[in-house]
């Protein structure tokens, strides 16, 4: 077994002897061009950016970076190129040939989506002879050559609002009660306000709020985004005006922070919202129904038949003493 070994050994050595005297022969034999042509295998790598910005205008984006392998020898190269990209997608060639004294370009694709954290990230490219002269092994003797850039992975988030139903209607004075689940998915862990906004039907965008209406919910809502997404139920009260001479038609609508003033109904997701106008109690005043002058004064229904006969006998009361005092006149 160390004879053979030991026969092994000498195999490798005298390979190595072969090889670097056929790159003497070729190097002798070849005519030189320049000064710059190297007797053993050697490239340049090189890429034109030297940082690249991701832009998600949807769940993805793509960035193209542009390389090129020069070589310098008297002879052609078979040169792989390699990748490190950490969790950015690389596309790009394994491996090019370089013939002598002439410069290669390859084109490497990348591609990030919405999972990748945000972030600066650093990427490698990478090259490195392999073979020269036909396919002679040299990659003993090459060293590996390195490119790096750097890549910006920008924020990216998405939100949406779903409500407990499509429409409300109800009447002046009466509060408005719902809930909403706000869900967010982004790459980046973070919390947001989930705010309640309203709109009037018509209106471009959303103004000040109308008088009457007030946001009176108990508590804050809050959307906690990690890993990559997250998710609230939030619940909502609103006072609506006690004197509505007219029906006020709109929407609320649910948003997070990011969102200054909302937009119109139409636009925005949101929830139809219908107030209607105070109906009036004079045909009813006295009964003590809804809506009427006897329960707005706080008379109870019990209340009611003694306030209107004792309010009739005193307007009479009033009419007789007016006439006895024109008479005596």
């Amino acid at each position: 077994m160390a004879g053979r070994s030991d026969e092994s050994d000498m195999e490798r050595w005298l390979s190595r002897v072969l090889w670097v005297a056929v790159l003497l022969a070729v190097s002798l034999a070849t005519p030189v061009a320049s000064a710059q042509e190297q007797i053993f295998p050697s490239i340049n790598l090189d890429c034109v950016e030297s940082q690249i910005e991701f832009e998600f205008s949807s769940t993805t984006d793509s960035a193209l970076v542009h390389c090129s392998v020069e070589n310098p020898t008297a002879y052609s190269e078979d040169v792989t190129i390699g990748y490190d990209t950490a969790s950015i997608d690389a596309n790009g060639p394994s491996s090019i040939t370089v013939e002598s004294g002439t410069e290669k370009s390859f084109t490497v694709a990348l591609l990030v989506d919405k999972g990748v954290e945000v972030g600066t990230y650093e990427l490698t490219v990478s090259a490195q002879v392999t073979s020269a002269v036909g396919g002679i092994p040299v990659g003993f003797i090459t060293n590996n050559e390195t490119y790096s850039l750097d890549a910006i992975v920008p924020e990216f988030i998405d939100c949406g609002v779903s409500y407990s139903q499509s429409s409300l209607t109800v009447g002046a004075g009466e509060d408005v009660s719902f809930s909403a689940s706000y869900s967010c998915e982004s790459n980046k862990d973070q919390s947001l306000k989930v705010e309640l906004h309203i709109v009037s039907d018509g209106m471009s965008q959303e103004e000040m709020w109308p008088s009457g209406f007030n946001d009176v919910s108990e508590q804050n809502c809050e959307v906690q985004i990690s890993n990559g997404n997250g998710m609230s139920n939030c619940q909502f009260l609103v006072t609506t005006p006690a004197n509505l001479a007219d029906a006020w038609n709109g929407c609320l609508v649910v948003v997070d922070e990011r969102t200054v003033t909302a937009q119109s109904c139409q636009q925005e997701d949101s929830l139809t919202l219908t107030v209607n106008a105070k109906e009036s109690g004079v045909t009813d005043i006295g009964f003590g129904q809804n809506g009427t002058l006897l329960e707005d004064l706080g008379i109870s229904e019990e209340e009611g038949p003694y306030v209107i006969g004792g309010s009739v006998i005193l307007v009479l009361l009033i009419l007789a003493l007016v006439i006895i005092l024109r008479r005596r006149g």
